[in-house]
Formats: structure tokens, sequence, C-alpha cells
């Protein structure tokens, strides 16, 4: 009978354990679908439905005002997704919020900033990409957090390594919430999102970003964020709208600053994977004409920077120091937590600085400058550093 009792004991403290552990609310991220310096997108999970699913927020400390939050719903979802966005927000302003429901029970209090109206003399963001649920990728997302908290953070694509199975959708946003309940998280897809049978829609379903999602644009300050699907890369809808957003973006006297996110590189000196000849010859025509300042991938995970580019001749030898418009400079910063991928021996003529290791990307953007900094995340160290002038 003892016996009995203590196993019984032990099967109630391992579901006190596991009930423990479920949140009530979890995987809460920002992000904007609409213009950053008036709005705020905030999507979460609850454990079970919510009756009456809602954000409150203010400025400052105060949670003053309400905001009825949707359902989100996909076929292969975990359980009750939300979304909402805050509109007519102040600018520059930071604000606190909390999720959840009255009767259910809330999220932790966290803040958020909407985007300047008058664009700052300089603000940082940060970017990686090649995560996934490990404990590089964990660490990376403390590094991002300990130092200068960044306006928002890119991630270019391969975001979870679900491959369609939703749990593990849920540990990744359950890890990079400490970052994401605070800071915009504006991502583009890569392969790895593009799950079997149903592509894009586990994706689609738990982010809330501009235009189609799988490619869109924002501003923040005097800079211009282009994301494309290079999944995709050939779909002509989006080619389209990609040459026409260089385009009207080149013509625009308000962007100072050009930069474009996707997942695949085009130049690479990755073993087994090396350049990439589809892309380049859609790609390569399009980015020499339009020339965006700085171009952000993932894909291969290591890290490689290349020299300014036109095709694939480097225009300047310069170890650290460019104008802008010499070139299209190509930094890849795939090792954001999955596995690492050897280099070959050689390091070709395009490639200022490459290395295997785990690391993340510090870019300060200024009215004069870009400057662009990469960090190994085991120890925190600068890797690369170079800067585009004006």
């Amino acid at each position: 009978m003892r016996r009995f009792s203590y196993i019984l004991f032990l099967i109630v403290l391992i579901l006190a354990g596991c009930f423990a552990q479920q949140k009530p609310i979890s995987q809460v991220h920002l992000s904007w679908s609409e213009d950053p310096q008036t709005t705020m997108s905030i999507t979460w999970q609850s454990a079970r439905p919510l009756s009456n699913p809602v954000v409150q927020y203010g400025e400052g400390k105060t949670l003053s005002q309400t905001a009825v939050a949707r359902r989100i719903r996909y076929a292969q979802e975990t359980g009750p997704l939300y979304q909402v966005t805050l509109r007519n927000l102040k600018p520059g302003t930071t604000y606190s919020y909390r999720v959840g429901d009255p009767n259910r029970g809330w999220s932790e209090v966290y803040t958020l900033r909407t985007a300047p109206a008058t664009p700052p003399a300089r603000f940082v963001f940060t970017a990686f990409a090649d995560h996934g649920v490990t404990d590089p990728a964990a660490q990376n997302v403390r590094r991002v957090l300990a130092g200068e908290k960044p306006a928002f953070h890119i991630i270019m694509g391969d975001l979870s390594y679900a491959n369609g199975n939703q749990p593990i959708w849920d540990q990744w946003f359950e890890l990079i919430e400490p970052l994401t309940s605070q800071v915009p998280f504006m991502a583009v897809p890569g392969n790895h999102e593009d799950e079997r049978d149903i592509r894009f829609a586990t994706y689609l379903a738990r982010f809330a970003l501009p235009h189609k999602e799988l490619y869109y644009r924002f501003d923040y300050g005097q800079a211009r964020f282009i994301m494309f699907n290079s999944q995709d890369f050939r779909d002509a809808e989006q080619l389209r709208w990609f040459e026409k957003e260089l385009s009207e973006a080149r013509r625009d006297p308000t962007v100072r600053w050009v930069i474009v996110s996707m997942h695949h590189p085009l130049y690479s000196s990755t073993v087994r994977r090396l350049n990439d000849t589809a892309r380049i010859e859609v790609l390569q025509p399009i980015f020499d004409r339009y020339r965006p300042d700085l171009v952000l991938l993932g894909h291969h995970h290591n890290y490689e920077r290349t020299y300014p580019l036109i095709g694939m001749k480097p225009v300047s030898k310069h170890p650290s120091r460019y104008r802008k418009g010499q070139g299209v400079i190509y930094v890849t910063s795939g090792g954001g937590g999955k596995s690492l991928y050897d280099q070959t021996p050689e390091q070709p003529a395009f490639t200022a600085k490459r290395e295997k290791c785990y690391q993340y990307l510090r870019v300060t953007v200024s009215d004069r400058s870009l400057l662009v900094e990469c960090y190994r995340t085991e120890d925190n160290s600068l890797l690369d550093r170079f800067e585009i002038v004006r």
C-alpha cells in the first residue's frame, strides 16, 4: 500500500510540474504590420481559449487603454493564437503593455517603443539568421539583449527549424520571447519556413508583418528596409515589386539608406554550396542596377562578408571603409544557432572577411554612415567591423 501511495505521489508531482510549466500566456512577440511610428502589432499564444482577449497598454508605466485582440487560426495550430495592432500611438514614445484576459490571467508587463517621427541622429538594429532551438540560439538572444537595446531585430530566414513539427515553433517563440516581447521582430522567410504540404502557413499565421508578409518593406528613420522572399525568387509578381521598391527608394530624397534582407546568398565560400548560380542569374542584375547599400543574408551557417561588388568583381579592396554606391556589400550572418558549416580552404577574391562561428550583427545607422559590427556569440568578441559612408 505504501509503495502504491508513493507511486501515486510521484505521478501527482510530475503532472503538477507539467501544468506549472505551461504558462497561461506565452510566446509574446512584437512586430510592425503598419506604420512603425504610430502602430505596433502584438501576437501571443494562450494555454486555452480566451473569452475576452485584450491588450492593456498606456504611456510610461500606465495601463489605461484597452485593445481587443482577434483569434488567428490555422489548421496545424497547437493552441489559441491572438493578434492585435495598436494604432494611433505617439511616435518615439515608450508604452507599457500586457496581454491576456481579465478572467484567465495576464502576461508580465512589458514595454515597447514606437519609431520616432523625426529621423533620429542614430539608431541601432540587430540581426542574425538560421536560429533554431539550441543553446547557442538562446545565448544569441541573451547577447542581443545584454548590449544596447536595439530599435528592432531582423532575422533573415530559417527561424525555428520546426519543419512542420508545430511544438518546435512553440519552443522557439518561447526561447525568443525575452527579446521579442520588448523589441519588434521583423522576419523574412527561409527554406525551412516553406514547410511540407502547408508551405508558409505557420509563418503567415504566427507573424504580423506588412504587405504580403512574405515580402514587404518598412521605414525607420531615414533607412528603408526591403524584405525579399528568396525562397520564391523567381516569382514574377514579387520581382516586379522588388524592382519597383528599389527604384522608388533610390529616387526618394528622404531615404538615406537602402537595406535588403533575404535568406539565400548569391556568393559564398561555404563547402558544398558555393555560389548560387540560379539566384545570381535572376537577382544580380537587379542588385547591380540599384545598388542597395547593404544586403543581409543567412542560409549558410557561418559568417561571410564581401567587398563592394559589381557582379562578382570587387570595386574596392579596402578592409573596412567604403563609399556609398561603390558596389553592393553582401553580409551572410547564418550563425544564429544551428550547426555550423565549413568554408573552403581558400578565401575567394570577393570575400573581405569570413569565419565559421556563431555570431550576430549590430548595425548603427546615422545620417552620414552605416556601421556594421559582427560579434562572436561565444565570448562577444568583435569578429568584423566595417563602415559605409556618404
